[in-house]
């Protein structure tokens, strides 16, 4: 037989190949989940939903998806964590699901970005160790109960724990390592367990659990992307994080100390109970200190790894990200933040931000920094109103200053602080609580803390320190309530018995000494100075760069939020929010009065001419200053649930108790059975206006969702 009449038989033959190859490449086009193991062995499902049939492809993101097919393996391997305690249950995860609604911000760049899936099985719980024995098992049985909206937000507040390790990762990596940012909070998914809340006993601690897996995504570049982890340079590539943390991840000031905080980097005594998760390390030691240490406030007794095995709990995990398929579906469903200046920056004040507030009494030493620095009226007991300041970058390019490392005469920009031990730009903005009159604000380190923007335009890398200022493109400047000086002193401005509301405001770069478009520069490529007729707090002149802004650059440069600020009280006299319950949580306290002291007759003194003439009157005490105290305390209703008794100073010159946290508190007592003891130091003089000698009583129920009950104290005589 001929070639040619073979042929019409290969054709055939060959047709029909052909549509049973189209036929099965169509029938695997459904959803597809990769599904790997963490170290836990558990599986951990990408955070990204592929779409039933992908869109055409441009011939751009075909040689990208051709570049990136092989997978790679990063030369460093994570360091060694000890072994887990517990484990999360073995139940895969759900599989996920879309996190936005279609994003409407379009691609900035119009090219092929990254995507990187984040995915953390964990478990997470309530510590039921602090509350009466005899109460445990009531209290968790309501616990048990609570909805999964509450569980939703402790899990949030788990993840939130690995923001230091994720943020600061070069530090971790000796700089061979750059960041793995959280992605915006919009973002985060959270998948509890169907099988719901579990008693457990875990290392001798009683709690409460869920098991739970977080996910959510990246949408970046390519090219910051290899820079930050050479694991995730191709798709298909894998790097996890480990991460030990608390299974109760609430109140870790109160029950850790410092023992977990890494203030590298940081002002001195910035760290507080409200934002101890910028600073939680689960590698401090208690001998890494000083200004590249963990510790630089105050020493710690035990490493942050006994601190949370002896009073919490813990449990060993990691964060995975996977490099995903660039799919321009999945990239709109995750993009987030818009791009207002192309190829400048453009910063926005975030006004929300502002909400983020909180009020406490904080006594200052006439030496201390704050006073140095202005940031407070006066010293003594002040009342401050804390809040975050954030500014947000919506340029494509970064808004750099540069490296700063010592004081330049020529412009004057940037001081020195010996306090902070880093240098201070000096022009940065400035905060104003209703209609009056307050100090500028003081000046930081201008750096890049946080990424609120997910999208192409964004990378996820910079090198931004205090040492070389400026934010990165879609990253923001963000001022957490808590940092030494951020905040607003109130005490002499909020006055009388009536709450108060009045705008709180911030304002960002009103003298223009922040570059937010293109910096003039001269024929070496360096800038262009211009003065101000502005002078810095040791009276030098101060020059700024020369700028070409970009339009309206200053149309988003203030942001305001309206605040109601209480008579008296700070936040631990608030409603408690989030669930927080036993002894040491600084949330639903009342102030119980006590009996007024008595108002002492002044003394007379005859004067040179022997008249009488008065004299300051002998101030007259609760207690004797400097001695120990001891009472009897019981609950004034014999049936009422057990009630949390907190005392504090009182200043003399506000008239009023300092509703201090836990950590501050002269003694903190849970009070159920009658008669309990309580003992505790009578507070010594602080100054010639506040002479000690008295205290004031805060109560509350153990469990929030107990009624409130009175507490009876007697002086058990000496």
């Amino acid at each position: 037989m001929s070639s040619k009449s073979r042929s019409p038989y290969w054709f055939i033959f060959i047709v029909g190949i052909l549509i049973i190859l189209v036929s099965c490449q169509e029938s695997g086009a459904g959803t597809t989940v990769s599904s790997t193991a963490n170290s836990n062995n558990q599986p951990v499902t990408t955070a990204l939903t592929q779409v039933t049939s992908a869109p055409p492809t441009t011939a751009a993101e075909s040689a990208a998806l051709e570049e990136e097919t092989a997978t790679a393996v990063s030369p460093i391997t994570p360091p060694d964590t000890p072994a887990n305690t517990p484990t999360p249950a073995d139940t895969p995860p759900p599989l996920p699901t879309p996190f936005v609604t279609p994003s409407q911000v379009s691609s900035p760049t119009g090219e092929v970005g990254a995507l990187i899936g984040l995915t953390l099985n964990s478990t997470v719980g309530v510590l039921l160790d602090e509350l009466p024995a005899g109460e445990r098992d009531r209290i968790a049985a309501e616990i048990l109960q609570r909805p999964s909206t509450y569980w939703d937000n402790l899990a949030r507040e788990q993840v939130r724990l690995t923001y230091n390790r994720l943020h600061f990762r070069p530090f971790f990596y000796d700089h061979q390592k750059w960041q793995l940012p959280l992605p915006p909070k919009a973002l985060w998914q959270i998948e509890l367990s169907p099988d719901g809340p579990y008693r457990a006993t875990v290392d001798g601690h009683d709690l409460v659990l869920i098991d739970y897996t977080y996910s959510s995504a990246l949408l970046t570049d390519t090219t910051s992307t290899k820079e930050a982890e050479p694991a995730l340079s191709k798709v298909g590539g894998t790097w996890d994080e480990p991460f030990i943390l608390p299974l109760d991840p609430t109140q870790l000031r109160q029950r850790t100390g410092n023992a977990c905080v890494n203030e590298s980097g940081f002002p001195p005594n910035s760290f507080d109970a409200k934002n101890y998760f910028i600073y939680y390390d689960y590698t401090c030691e208690p001998d890494s200190v000083g200004p590249e240490g963990c510790h630089r406030s105050q020493y710690a007794t035990l490493s942050c790894q006994d601190a949370l095995n002896g009073r919490i709990g813990t449990i060993e995990t990691a964060m995975r990200f996977e490099r995903q398929p660039w799919i321009r579906a999945d990239a709109d469903a995750v993009r987030v933040g818009e791009v207002v200046a192309e190829g400048a920056p453009d910063v926005m004040v975030v006004a929300d931000d502002l909400s983020n507030n909180h009020i406490v009494y904080r006594y200052f030493s006439p030496n201390s920094c704050a006073a140095q620095e202005q940031c407070i009226s006066g010293a003594g007991w002040r009342r401050l109103l804390m809040f975050n300041a954030t500014a947000h970058n919506l340029g494509t390019e970064a808004l750099a200053i540069g490296k700063v490392n010592r004081e330049n005469p020529l412009n004057n920009m940037f001081v020195y602080n010996s306090c902070h031990d880093h240098y201070h730009f000096a022009n940065y903005g400035e905060f104003q609580f209703g209609f009056f009159d307050q100090p500028a604000k003081q000046a930081f380190c201008v750096e890049s803390t946080s990424r609120f923007s997910n999208n192409e335009a964004s990378p996820l890398t910079h090198d931004f320190t205090c040492s070389s200022q400026g934010i990165q493109a879609g990253w923001v400047d963000e001022y957490v309530a808590g940092l030494d000086c951020q905040w607003i002193d109130i005490t002499d401005t909020v006055t009388g018995d009536e709450p108060v509301t009045l705008p709180l405001t911030f304002r960002f770069n009103q003298d223009g000494f922040l570059c937010e478009g293109q910096p003039v520069l001269d024929e070496n490529g360096q800038p262009v100075w211009e003065p101000t007729g502005l002078r810095n707090q040791q009276g030098l002149p101060l020059s700024r760069p020369q700028c070409d802004f970009v339009d309206d650059w200053y149309a988003t440069n203030e942001g305001t939020r309206e605040v109601t600020v209480p008579p008296v009280g700070s936040y631990v006299t608030e409603p408690c929010a989030n669930g927080e319950i036993g002894p040491r949580r600084n949330c639903g306290f009342t102030e119980q009065p006590l009996p007024p002291l008595p108002t002492p007759a002044p003394t007379a003194t005859p004067d040179k001419d022997s008249e009488i003439a008065d004299s300051e009157p002998e101030p007259v005490y609760r207690c004797q200053p400097g001695e120990k105290v001891e009472l009897t305390c019981s609950l004034a209703d014999e049936q009422a649930p057990p009630q949390v008794l907190r005392i504090c100073e009182t200043s003399a010159v506000l008239g009023v108790g300092t509703a201090c946290t836990y950590t501050a508190a002269i003694a903190n007592v849970t009070i159920s059975d009658p008669n309990t003891a309580v003992a505790f130091t009578c507070p010594a003089p602080r100054d010639e206006n506040e002479p000690g000698g008295d205290y004031a009583f805060y109560t509350a129920p153990a469990f929030p969702e107990d009624k409130s009950s009175a507490v009876v104290c007697t002086a058990v005589d000496q």
